[in-house]
């Protein structure tokens, strides 16, 4: 039996910053299979539920790393990082 997948929209911006997690962690590699659509439009994503807690798993850890400030406020980056861990949550 095959597990059920779940759609998930990303915007450009977000598209491209997973791209450059994938560039830089290769275990992102096979559950993100990044497909290419048209410069600029939303992009829709397949994951099973448990490709999209490995996602979540690591986009929590690179929270953590880089994406608060010295006063534990998130930047810019852990402000994306924060809603594309909202995003790929499957309940």
């Amino acid at each position: 039996m095959m597990e059920e997948t779940h759609q998930f929209q990303l915007s450009a911006d977000e598209l491209k910053y997973l791209k450059e997690l994938v560039s830089r962690d290769e275990s992102l590699a096979g559950p993100l299979r990044i497909q290419e659509g048209e410069p600029g439009r939303r992009v829709t994503i397949r994951l099973s539920r448990a490709q999209a807690e490995q996602l979540r798993d690591c986009l929590t850890t690179q929270l953590a790393s880089v994406g608060f400030d010295k006063n534990y406020s998130p930047n810019e980056q852990g402000q994306m990082l924060e809603e594309l861990i909202d995003r790929f949550f499957v309940s």
